[in-house]
């Protein structure tokens, strides 16, 4: 919507224009999560309400402002027992919070973008990634070409980020080294303590560091993507997949689709590790093959995923918000000697989508999968994870959407017990 009406007296018509063509947007968001999961682990049940209000420029000369300002509140409802509350709707200390989460300048010229500041980010390996009510963010300097019909062609130097992906701080924005979220835990610094240690923040042996991302894009009816996402005396990590739809006739099409990426520890934190026995060296594979009958409103799809390394990797699963596998999984604790639980794990899932409107019921879809998570028994014995998923979702109205999702996970390891009921209800404007 219009937010400036101003007239020029005899300034620059242009930066006035640009004042008078600014908008606010952003959404407001309400969600309730409850977790009924197996002893000795406590039962959680949390309200939240929210949202994001952005205020931008119209251009003057090639250039635009933003800014947005995003806040979470439990409405004196939060349990007392912090225990009792999702880990991820607030801060890391399970209090509510605000955050200028983006605040930038664009410039834009024909084919290229240059945005720096505080932004939003949607990629494989480093993402925004809606979640729950404030998504993650990054302070960054990102430049986007898009000269080339169908391809775009991106580089970023992320110096910091923030949300429910980092390690030390949802609301502060923090180093991207401090916010990398390993498989790691320790006491201290010669001791590996699966059970009682905290997760490692790497700045204290990197020191702050960013991530050097680069990546390409080509989508004409074939799409193909390939990134690397450097940071310094940390990680380096390259991401590609390739999906290919091939329609069979006017009603069926099929997709399949291939992805991998690969992890290597970097400098200072490879010899940290290789000093302890360990080394953060790894790959995922994985393969998705799709069914969709227009006609019908039907989607089916199978894939399989499988990870790398050994009893000594330590993962970074994703650790900047990232969750491009094509079989999610649940985050995976190290426990007892081992240092992660993601090495030699092999995925699976069955899943189905329905549009409703075949039924009568317009701009509504139901989703169900059904995915195996084999642990390698060498790795992580006795944790085999079996999981059962719901979705609805609704868009009612342009502006407000429902989703309803139930998971149900079953495992002898009662980390990965538990029944997932998650509403929320989303205004955007």
């Amino acid at each position: 919507m219009a937010f400036f009406s101003c007239t020029s007296v005899g300034g620059d018509d242009k930066l006035f224009d640009a004042l008078r063509e600014s908008t606010i947007s952003g959404y407001a968001k309400m969600m309730y999560v409850y977790d009924d999961r197996h002893l000795p682990k406590l039962d959680q049940s949390t309200f939240g309400i929210g949202g994001k209000l952005a205020l931008d420029t119209g251009y003057w000369n090639g250039l635009k402002a933003k800014v947005a300002y995003y806040q979470t509140s439990d409405l004196g409802l939060r349990h007392s027992n912090p225990k009792r509350t999702d880990a991820y709707m607030f801060d890391v200390d399970k209090r509510p919070y605000s955050v200028i989460g983006e605040a930038s300048i664009e410039y834009k010229n024909e084919d290229s973008t240059l945005l720096l500041g505080r932004q939003e980010i949607d990629t494989p390996i480093v993402s925004t990634y809606d979640y729950r009510i404030i998504p993650n963010l990054f302070e960054a300097y990102t430049y986007t070409n898009k000269k080339f019909s169908h391809t775009a062609i991106t580089l970023s130097y992320i110096t910091k980020m923030s949300g429910l992906d980092g390690l030390v701080s949802f609301k502060r924005f923090e180093s991207m080294s401090q916010q990398t979220y390993t498989s790691l835990a320790m006491s201290d610094l010669q001791t590996i303590d699966s059970n009682g240690g905290d997760t490692l923040d790497i700045s204290g042996i990197s020191g702050d560091q960013g991530v050097i991302m680069s990546g390409i894009v080509y989508d004409e009816g074939v799409r193909i993507q390939g990134w690397n996402y450097y940071c310094r005396d940390v990680i380096d990590e390259f991401y590609i997949d390739i999906a290919y739809p091939y329609e069979l006739n006017s009603d069926l099409t099929s997709t399949f689709e291939v992805q991998g990426y690969g992890v290597r520890e970097m400098g200072v934190f490879k010899d940290f590790l290789h000093n302890l026995g360990l080394n953060g060296s790894y790959e995922l594979f994985g393969a998705k093959m799709s069914l969709t009958d227009k006609e019908a409103g039907l989607t089916t799809s199978l894939a399989y995923n499988f990870f790398t390394g050994d009893a000594h990797t330590v993962t970074a699963f994703g650790n900047w918000g990232g969750y491009p596998e094509y079989v999610a999984i649940p985050y995976m604790f190290a426990q007892d000697s081992s240092v992660s639980a993601l090495a030699k794990s092999r995925m699976g899932k069955l899943s189905v989508k329905y549009d409703l409107a075949k039924a009568g019921l317009e701009n509504q879809t139901f989703i169900a999968g059904y995915s195996i998570i084999d642990l390698n028994d060498r790795v992580m014995p006795h944790s085999d994870i079996r999981v059962m998923n719901i979705v609805y979702k609704a868009k009612f109205s342009n502006p407000l959407g429902l989703k309803m999702q139930y998971e149900m996970r079953q495992s002898d390891n009662y980390r990965y017990a538990d029944d997932m009921l998650t509403l929320s209800a989303t205004y955007k404007f």
